[in-house]
């Protein structure tokens, strides 16, 4: 079963794959990393050089190619709940885990981020991240099976409620225990 974790850029969710596949020895796929690989460019590129429609097409293929039966941990990318192939692929293989923060909290991380891994935020400016930050919101609440607000916990608080929820989740769908 997978455990996929969904949020905006910045809430949080490579970072608590991490932490979860560091404590639970569970398989982590980075979905973004996996198609850069594949595409052997950049996501910047990828977007730049031939658009967001291409690079949804990516993610999706990446997505399908990923054994449905591997018990992984999945980091997707912000934009994954844009394309509703992928969040059905999402819900029929595990669980969805949506990672909500508030927009002080992603704007903060997003000026902190001194890589300049974001470059959305180069091409949309502050006003228009915020609006895709709010537009997206029903999507993600939509796509997820849990929302965790992820503002108010430390990672190892997240951790422990992601895999609480992910063991509830299976039991759920094994059906009872006789």
């Amino acid at each position: 079963m997978w455990t996929s974790f969904i949020g905006f850029m910045a809430s949080g969710k490579s970072t608590l794959t991490r932490r979860l596949q560091n404590t639970t020895s569970r398989p982590a796929v980075f979905l973004d990393e996996v198609i850069e690989e594949e595409a052997g460019r950049s996501i910047a590129d990828i977007f730049a050089a031939e658009g967001e429609d291409a690079f949804r097409k990516m993610e999706l293929a990446a997505l399908s190619g990923l054994n449905p039966r591997r018990n992984l941990l999945l980091d997707t990318g912000g934009g994954i709940v844009q394309t509703p192939p992928a969040v059905d692929l999402l819900r029929a293989r595990g669980v969805v885990i949506w990672l909500d923060v508030s927009w002080d909290v992603v704007r903060s991380r997003l000026k902190a981020d001194s890589a300049g891994r974001r470059p959305l935020v180069e091409v949309l400016g502050w006003a228009g991240v915020e609006e895709l930050f709010r537009a997206r919101r029903p999507l993600y609440a939509a796509a997820a099976d849990f929302r965790l607000r992820a503002h108010d916990l430390d990672v190892e608080q997240l951790a422990r409620i992601a895999m609480l929820r992910s063991l509830i989740f299976s039991r759920r769908r094994e059906g009872p225990v006789r």
